[in-house]
């Protein structure tokens, strides 16, 4: 079982690998009041997950509040507690907004709300955060479920998601990943190996084989969120946060706003728009 710890540092330094291989809820959900037993009974099932002290950098500081306000931008980023008991009941309503964007109440059991936490070896997907959940028999893990089912079964279900051309990647992605811009480095440098690694330099010349473009293309969909760019680590790691870029990466700044063309290129290939082989 892997360490049920979410350092902040490893946040920072690791959030790339935190997204899943398989596809994700990428729409949002319309808001929806919730009734006052409705509002705490999730904060009693689900916000306590969240506030549970799983270790950390601070003692008492629960791990998923450390990684997922301020270290996380996108899809799953919770509202910072106002007191160390939580979060107001404002805040909760609006904690609940994002929090339903990660669960299908038409099949509970594939929730990313649940399958993030849940060790892989139980058929959960990596988490940066570490494994909360050794088998889909913890009582942490039961109590989301039943949470989730006892919703109606059409009140929260992703839109079917875009096709991400490989054709596309190949012949207009790739070459991305081999052209630094001038004074930078090329994402190959940091991103050839292991989960981040979605930009191998090529294996032999300057063309990568089939086998090294199949895997590449396998480890990008971890950083991406299919129909929403905006959304996805892949195109906002290396985006200025002046330009609506995540704050932390390692790596350089390649675009300075959403306006770049190469940005405005890669963005329409996440929405499935881009396919093909021309890139112009």
């Amino acid at each position: 079982m892997m360490t049920r710890v979410c350092l902040g540092l490893i946040c920072c330094l690791a959030a790339v690998a935190a997204v899943a291989l398989t596809p994700a809820i990428v729409a949002p959900v319309a808001a929806q009041t919730l009734s006052t037993d409705e509002l705490e009974t999730y904060r009693g099932t689900v916000e306590s997950v969240f506030m549970e002290d799983r270790g950390g950098t601070t003692s008492g500081y629960a791990s998923c509040v450390m990684c997922h306000t301020w270290q996380t931008s996108v899809r799953f980023s919770l509202e910072t507690p106002n007191s160390n008991a939580g979060w107001s009941s404002e805040q909760s309503m609006r904690n609940f907004e994002v929090v339903s964007q990660l669960i299908n109440t038409a099949d509970p059991e594939s929730s990313r709300l649940l399958l993030k936490p849940l060790s892989p070896d139980a058929g959960g997907l990596t988490h940066t955060g570490g494994t909360y959940w050794s088998s889909a028999d913890d009582p942490e893990y039961v109590a989301l479920l039943e949470w989730i089912r006892s919703m109606p079964e059409d009140a929260f279900v992703p839109p079917p998601e875009p096709e991400i051309d490989f054709e596309f990647f190949r012949a207009c992605v790739q070459p991305v990943f081999a052209n630094p811009r001038e004074g930078q480095l090329r994402c190959s440098n940091c991103h050839s190996g292991g989960l981040i690694g979605f930009a191998p330099a090529p294996g032999r010349g300057d063309e990568w084989s089939d086998e090294e473009a199949q895997r590449a293309y396998r480890l990008i969909t971890r950083v991406i969120t299919p129909g929403n760019p905006e959304q996805s680590r892949f195109l906002l790691k290396p985006l200025h946060p002046d330009g609506g870029g995540a704050y932390t990466h390692n790596g350089p700044r390649r675009w300075q706003s959403r306006d770049d063309p190469e940005w405005q290129m890669l963005a329409g290939w996440v929405r499935g728009e881009r396919t093909g082989s021309s890139c112009s």
